[in-house]
C-alpha cells in the first residue's frame, strides 16, 4: 500500500488529508446509504447531500466547542462534519442498539450537544434565532450556525426569522446550500428575485462563494463567521454548489447529460485527477470501512424505546384556589406572571407586550419595567416568535408566549405541535422541553369571526402537548409555576369575557354556592351540598354561564347540581368522577362546539368506564363561526338559559 504524504508533500491543490477523509466519508456514507434503501434493507426515506460536502466540511470545520448547528432535512453531512461517528448515525437509521437517538429520529431528527437536526423545512431557522439570542445574552463568543436549502426560501419562517435576528442583532451565521433545485422544481421556478436581495431587504449581511475547493471555502468563510462571533450580527453565506443525487432515493428528474456534467466538475472528479492513486487508496479506505462497519451493525439486535412518557402526573398535591379577595381574573394573571418573571431563566415574548400597554388585555403591564431585559416585545410574528421561545426552551431557559388572539396562534402551529410537542421524545431520550403558550380564547366580546374562536380542539389529543384553562376557582399564581414545574410544553387557554371577572374567594363562589379544590388540584367544584342530582363539567370560560344555569335549576326545579371546573383540560383527569355517585347525569359544556372538541374527547373517556351505565350528554356551541352582533353571538354561543333548558330536555327524555 503507498504511503500517504505529509502535508508538506500532498499533490499541489490537494486538500489536507483530514479534510479529504472528512469529505470521502460523507459521500461513501451516503452512497452506502442509497444502495441499502435499493435493495429493501432500509425503509422510509433518506435525502443525501451528495455533491455537497465541501459546504459541509468547509463550515463546520470552524465551529468550535459551544457553537451550535442546526441541520436539515439533508442533514447526514452536517452530522459527520461535526461528529466523526458514522457508526452512531448508521446505527440511528438502521433502527440498532448504539443510535444516536434510540432509532426514532431516523435520517432527519438527530440531536447531539452542539447539534440538532428537523425534517420541516424552514422550521429550525426561527428556533436557532432563539438559541442565538441566548447566546448573545449568556454565552458571548458563540455561534449559531442553521443550515437551508435554496428551496426554503418559499417559507414564511424564513423571512420572520430574519426579521427578528436582524432586530435582535444576534450572532447567526446562515448556510445556505443553493443547489439551484428544490426537489425538482428549479430555482427560477420557485424564487423571483435573489437571496441577496432578501436579505438586504431585512438589513442582514449577504456573501456568496462558489468553489468546489474545500481551502478556498474555508480561507473565504473563516472571517466572516468570525465577524459574526466578534458581535457584527447577523450574516447568510450563500454557497453555490451542486447536488448529485436524487432529492430523496430516486426522484430525480434531470437529463442524464446534465447530472454527467455536474460530475465532471464535482470536487470528487477534481481531486481524483491531481493523485489518482493516492485518491484511490483513501477511498477505498473510506469504503471498506463503512462497509465493515454496515455488516457489523446489520447483525446487531434492534434499539430499543419506550413510547410512553414516564408517569404522567396525576397529582399536583396543590391547593390551587384563590388566596386574594376582590382581584380579577387579569390582575390574578398579571401578579402570577410578575411572580414567575423573577425568577432570571423565564422570558416573555409577544406582541405588543411592553408598556405602557402591556399587551392587548393588560395582563403583561409592568413586566417589561421590571424586567426589561427578558420582556421581548415582537413583530407581528407569530411562527417567528414561538420558533425563538423554542429556542430559548432548547438553551435552559423558560419562555412564556403570548398571543394576541386564540385564532392567531394557528399561525404558529407548526412551531407548537411539529417542534415543541414533539421535542421531549423526538431524539430518544425524554427531555424537558418548558415553554408556555397564553392563548386568549372565546366569544362575547363582539371582535368577530377571527377574533372569537375557542381553539383548544386543534391542540387536543397532541402528545406531550399539556392544556390548561384560568379559571376563578383557580389562582394562577398557583397553576403557573405548577405548570413550569412540569417541563412539558404546555397551553394556557385564557377566556377573554372572564379577564374582568372576580376570582373567588374563601370557600363560597356566591350565597348558594361553595366551592373546593381538588386533592390533586386540576379541577375545583362547586356545590350546594354533597349528594348532588346532576353533575355540569365545564372549564373557566362557561363557568359563569354553568352557574347560571345550575341557580335557575335549583330555584324553578328544585334540582341540585354541582359544577366540576377544570383547570387541566388533557391528560384528561377523571378524579373527579368520585364525587359523582348520587348524580343522574353528567353534563360537558365546553364554549366551542363539540364536534371533536374536548367534551366528545372526555364523553369517549367516560363511556368506555366499567361504569357504562353512566349518562354523559355534551353540550357546547353551535358548529359555526362566532358572528359579530352580539344577539346573532348570542345564538351561538349557550348563555345560562340555553344551558338549563338542555339539560332539562335530556333528563326529561
Amino acid at each position: 500500500m503507498k504511503a500517504i504524504p505529509s502535508e508538506t508533500h500532498q499533490p499541489a491543490g490537494f486538500p489536507p488529508i483530514p479534510v479529504l477523509k472528512k469529505l470521502l466519508l460523507i459521500r461513501n456514507f451516503e452512497s452506502k446509504l442509497l444502495s441499502l434503501f435499493h435493495s429493501g434493507v432500509l425503509n422510509g426515506t433518506t435525502h443525501t447531500c451528495i455533491g455537497q460536502e465541501v459546504v459541509s466540511v468547509a463550515a463546520i470545520s470552524l465551529l468550535k466547542e459551544g457553537d451550535q448547528v442546526f441541520s436539515n432535512h439533508r442533514g447526514h453531512g452536517h452530522y459527520l462534519a461535526r461528529y466523526d461517528d458514522p457508526e452512531g448515525l448508521m446505527a440511528e437509521i438502521m433502527g440498532k442498539e448504539g443510535a444516536i437517538c434510540d432509532g426514532v429520529g431516523g435520517s432527519q431528527h438527530l440531536r447531539r450537544d452542539g447539534f440538532l437536526s428537523t425534517g420541516v423545512q424552514g422550521e429550525s431557522l426561527p428556533v436557532s434565532v432563539g438559541v442565538a439570542l441566548d447566546m448573545k445574552l449568556h454565552k458571548p463568543g458563540a455561534v449559531c450556525m442553521p443550515f437551508i436549502g435554496d428551496g426554503t426560501w418559499g417559507q414564511g419562517a424564513v423571512y420572520e426569522a430574519l426579521n427578528l435576528a436582524s432586530l435582535w442583532q444576534v450572532p447567526i451565521c446562515v448556510i445556505v446550500e443553493n443547489n439551484r433545485i428544490a426537489q425538482t422544481t428549479r430555482i427560477k421556478e420557485h424564487m423571483a428575485g435573489d437571496i441577496s436581495g432578501r436579505c438586504r431587504a431585512f438589513g442582514v449581511a449577504h456573501e456568496f462563494i462558489s468553489t468546489n475547493d474545500v481551502e478556498t471555502a474555508r480561507i473565504l468563510l473563516a472571517p466572516l463567521i468570525e465577524k459574526v462571533r466578534d458581535g457584527g450580527g447577523p450574516l447568510v453565506v450563500e454557497f453555490l454548489t451542486d447536488r448529485l443525487s436524487s432529492h430523496s432515493k430516486g426522484d430525480d428528474t434531470r437529463p442524464e447529460e446534465e447530472l454527467s456534467e455536474l460530475h465532471d466538475r464535482d470536487w470528487h472528479s477534481l481531486y481524483r485527477a491531481l493523485d489518482p492513486d493516492l485518491f484511490e487508496q483513501l477511498d477505498s479506505e473510506s469504503r471498506e470501512m463503512i462497509e465493515e462497519m454496515t455488516n457489523s451493525l446489520l447483525t446487531r439486535r434492534p434499539s430499543e424505546w419506550d413510547p410512553l412518557p414516564p408517569t404522567k402526573r396525576q397529582s399536583a398535591c396543590l391547593d390551587l384556589s384563590p388566596d386574594r379577595p376582590g382581584e380579577l381574573v387579569v390582575e390574578n394573571l398579571n401578579r402570577a406572571l410578575h411572580l414567575v418573571m423573577e425568577d432570571e431563566s423565564v422570558f416573555f415574548l409577544g406582541e405588543d407586550i411592553a408598556d405602557p400597554y402591556g399587551g392587548a388585555f393588560k395582563a403583561g403591564r409592568g413586566l417589561s419595567t421590571r424586567f426589561p431585559g427578558r420582556v421581548l416585545s415582537t413583530p407581528i410574528s407569530e411562527l417567528g416568535f414561538t420558533g425563538v421561545a423554542n429556542g430559548l426552551a432548547l438553551s435552559g431557559r423558560v419562555p412564556i408566549v403570548e398571543f394576541m388572539f386564540g385564532d392567531f396562534a394557528l399561525l404558529a402551529y407548526d412551531q407548537i405541535v411539529n417542534f415543541a410537542a414533539k421535542s421531549p421524545s423526538m431524539y430518544g431520550e425524554r427531555r424537558r422541553h418548558t415553554v408556555l403558550f397564553r392563548i386568549p380564547v372565546g366569544g362575547r366580546r363582539g371582535y368577530g369571526p377571527t377574533h372569537s374562536q375557542s381553539v383548544q380542539k386543534h391542540f387536543l389529543g397532541i402528545p406531550d402537548l399539556d392544556l390548561y384553562e384560568t379559571s376563578p376557582l383557580h389562582d394562577n399564581t398557583k397553576l403557573i409555576p405548577l405548570i413550569l414545574s412540569s417541563g412539558t410544553p404546555s397551553i394556557l387557554f385564557e377566556s377573554k369575557s372572564l379577564y374582568g371577572w372576580p376570582v373567588s374567594t374563601g370557600d363560597r363562589v356566591d350565597d348558594l354556592y361553595h366551592f373546593s379544590s381538588s386533592e390533586n388540584g386540576f379541577f375545583a367544584r362547586a356545590f350546594v351540598s354533597d349528594q348532588p342530582d346532576l353533575t355540569i363539567v365545564t372549564t373557566g370560560s362557561m363557568f359563569p354561564d354553568c352557574l347560571g344555569a345550575a341557580r335557575k335549576l335549583f330555584f324553578e326545579h328544585e334540582i341540585d347540581s354541582q359544577i366540576i371546573v377544570l383547570a387541566r383540560i388533557y391528560p384528561f383527569d377523571l378524579d373527579w368522577l368520585g364525587h359523582t355517585t348520587t348524580s343522574r347525569a353528567v353534563f360537558l359544556v365546553e364554549e366551542g362546539s363539540v364536534e371533536c372538541g374536548w367534551t366528545s374527547g372526555l364523553s369517549r373517556e367516560l363511556r368506555e368506564l366499567e361504569r357504562s351505565g353512566i349518562n354523559v350528554q355534551t353540550i357546547g356551541s353551535v358548529h359555526s363561526i362566532i358572528p359579530s352582533s352580539k344577539h346573532l353571538e348570542a345564538g351561538v354561543i349557550p348563555g345560562a338559559d340555553q344551558i338549563a333548558a338542555r339539560i332539562l330536555s335530556d333528563l326529561h327524555s
